[in-house]
């Protein structure tokens, strides 16, 4: 049987190590290039915090790391250093982003009976107006 490699407190220390890298080192903008030069791959970061779900120093340093990759991708895309459309790509596939739906809420049909009209209080009729 093997020594868990990955223990909480090596976790805690590597993530500190990769902030401070990643703040040191301007030019990273996508999470792999993190990982090029250590004896793990990318995925691990994404398994800490499966691993370690209560602790929160722990998902605090993933989320600042995923934070600023983020707003670094979104930056580096509005000054033209990245293609906008990659930079799209990536955001939705590693961000959760979403392209916006927009809603018609300004039209609401009612399809009730002349008796139900009829018995709608006052209250009532006020509420369907300012819809």
């Amino acid at each position: 049987m093997t020594a868990e490699i990955y223990t909480e407190e090596f976790v805690i220390k590597e993530l500190k190590t990769l902030l401070k890298e990643l703040k040191d080192n301007k030019d990273f903008v996508y999470i792999w290039e993190l990982f090029e030069e250590r004896d793990y791959w990318r995925q691990r970061f994404s398994e800490w915090t499966k691993k370690f779900p209560e602790n929160k120093e722990i998902k605090s340093d993933s989320d600042t790391i995923k934070d600023i990759f983020e707003t670094r991708a979104i930056k580096w895309a509005m000054k033209k250093e990245l293609d906008a459309k990659s930079t799209l790509f990536h955001l939705k596939n590693n961000y959760k982003w979403v392209d916006k739906h927009e809603i018609d809420q300004t039209t609401k049909q009612v399809n009730y009976t002349k008796e139900e009209w009829d018995k709608l209080s006052d209250e009532e009729l006020d509420k369907m107006i300012k819809w």
